[in-house]
C-alpha cells in the first residue's frame, strides 16, 4: 500500500463545509489534506442555494456568488389563501452553489491545504485513512479526522456515532419560470403537494427557477413532485433528489474523528437548509482540529468541538426541531387555521421585520409579544403546542 503522506488534519469531502473546515485548519497551522472522490465536488442535489446574508459573511465570500436577493416571499395555504410577506431589506440571497463552491476551494488551498479529486475513502484505521486512487490503495497518516461527507457519512458509520434524527427526502427540478416579483421566493404548506414538509420556487439564474419540495413520504415523493409541477404549470428541465438529515446526531466526536455539516446532521429543522449551520460548525471543526495537534493532542480537546458547536447553535436546532414536529403533524385544515390568524397587517409587519431564516427563534419571541392572536392559534389547533418539546405556549 502507497503513502500519500503524514498529515495534521485530513478532510473527507470537499463541499463548502469542507472547504471551509480546511480553510479554517490551515489557517490555524495545521497540515491539511483535503480529499473528494470526484472529480470536482457535487453540491446536494436538493440544494436551492437560498442563504442569509449572514451565512455569506461567515462564508467570507462576496456578491460574485449572488444571482439574486431576495426582499420577500408569497406563502400558500392548502385553500388558496395568500399570505405575503416583504422586508424593506434583503433578507437572503440566490447563490451560484457550483461558484460558490469553487471560491471557498480556492480559499482552501490559498491558506495551504493540499487537495486531491478522484479520491475515495475506503476505512478508517486508528491513525490511517485508506484511500482508493487511479486503481490503486493508499493510506494517509493523520492525528485527526474530519467527516464532511453528506447525509450518508461514511465517515461517521466506521466511527460508530449515532444516527440523525430523522431523514427527509428532498427533491428538485430545474425549470423555465419567470416569476412574478423577482425578489420574491413561493413558498406552498400543503400535506397533498409536501406532506411532513413543505414545497418552493426559488427563481435563480434568469428565466429559471429552482422547483422543488421535501417530505417524509418517500416512496410517494416523485409523484410529489409531478403534481407540484403540474399545479404551477412548468416542465422540469432536471430533476434531483437527495436526503436531508434532520436532527443533529447525540455525539459528533469519537476517537480522532469529528463530523460536520450534513454528515452531523446539522442542518436546520424548519428549512432542510444546511450551509449556514455547517460552516458555523466546519470554522469551529477547524480551528478545533489544529489546536489539537500543535499543542497537546488529547480525544478530550477534540470534544471542545462538540461544546462549541452545540453553544453556538444547539439552541436554534432545538427549536427548530420543535417546529418541525408541530408543523410536521399539522392538517391542511389547520394550516388553513393558521393563515386566517396570521393574515393581518399586524402579523405580516412582525414577520417581515423579525422573520429570519437561520434563527427561527427570533420571530418565535416577536409572535409571543401578540397574546392574542397566538392564544387563537392555541385554542385553534386543540393543544398541539403543548405537545411540541419544548413546548410552545401563548404569553399570558
Amino acid at each position: 500500500m502507497r503513502s500519500l503522506g503524514n498529515y495534521d488534519v485530513v478532510i473527507v469531502g470537499a463541499g463548502p463545509v469542507g472547504a471551509v473546515a480546511a480553510r479554517s485548519a490551515a489557517r490555524h497551522g495545521a497540515r491539511v489534506l483535503l480529499v473528494e472522490r470526484g472529480e470536482t465536488p457535487t453540491y446536494p442535489n436538493r440544494c436551492t442555494g437560498i442563504i442569509s446574508p449572514r451565512c455569506l459573511k461567515e462564508s467570507e465570500l462576496g456578491h460574485e456568488v449572488v444571482l439574486r436577493e431576495i426582499k420577500g416571499g408569497r406563502i400558500h395555504a392548502p385553500n388558496g389563501r395568500l399570505l405575503q410577506i416583504e422586508a424593506k431589506d434583503t433578507r437572503a440571497v440566490v447563490i451560484d452553489r457550483c461558484l460558490f463552491n469553487f471560491k471557498l476551494l480556492e480559499m482552501a488551498k490559498e491558506a495551504g491545504t493540499e487537495f486531491i479529486t478522484k479520491s475515495r475513502v475506503t476505512g478508517l484505521d486508528n491513525q490511517w485513512v485508506m484511500v482508493e486512487r487511479g486503481g490503486c490503495l493508499y493510506r494517509a497518516q493523520t492525528k485527526v479526522i474530519i467527516g464532511a461527507d453528506g447525509a450518508k457519512s461514511q465517515v461517521a458509520n466506521w466511527a460508530k456515532l449515532p444516527p440523525p434524527g430523522q431523514f427527509l427526502l428532498g427533491l428538485q427540478a430545474t425549470s423555465r419560470y419567470e416569476p412574478e416579483r423577482p425578489d420574491f421566493i413561493e413558498v406552498f404548506f400543503d400535506q397533498n403537494l409536501a406532506p411532513g414538509f413543505f414545497a418552493w420556487v426559488v427563481p435563480a439564474e434568469e428565466g429559471i427557477a429552482r422547483v422543488g419540495l421535501a417530505t417524509n413520504r418517500m416512496k410517494h415523493a416523485s409523484a410529489l413532485l409531478k403534481r407540484l409541477l403540474q399545479k404551477l404549470n412548468l416542465k422540469p428541465m432536471k430533476v434531483n433528489a437527495g436526503l436531508i438529515p434532520i436532527g443533529p446526531r447525540t455525539r459528533t466526536t469519537t476517537d480522532r474523528v469529528m463530523v460536520v455539516g450534513d454528515a452531523a446532521a446539522q442542518a436546520k429543522p424548519t428549512s432542510g437548509g444546511g450551509l449556514f449551520t455547517g460552516i458555523v460548525a466546519a470554522k469551529i471543526a477547524g480551528q478545533v482540529a489544529a489546536d489539537c495537534v500543535l499543542t497537546h493532542y488529547s480525544n478530550v480537546a477534540l470534544t471542545t468541538y462538540e461544546t462549541k458547536w452545540r453553544e453556538k447553535l444547539g439552541r436554534e436546532l432545538s427549536i427548530g426541531m420543535s417546529l418541525r414536529r408541530l408543523f410536521g403533524h399539522l392538517r391542511n385544515n389547520e394550516f388553513n387555521f393558521i393563515f386566517t390568524i396570521l393574515d393581518n397587517k399586524t402579523i405580516r409587519d412582525v414577520i417581515s421585520t423579525h422573520g429570519d431564516i437561520d434563527y427561527p427563534s427570533l420571530i418565535i419571541k416577536a409572535l409571543f409579544q401578540q397574546p392574542k392572536q397566538w392564544r387563537k392559534i392555541w385554542k385553534g389547533l386543540n393543544g398541539k403546542l403543548a405537545s411540541a418539546s419544548p413546548p410552545l405556549k401563548p404569553a399570558i
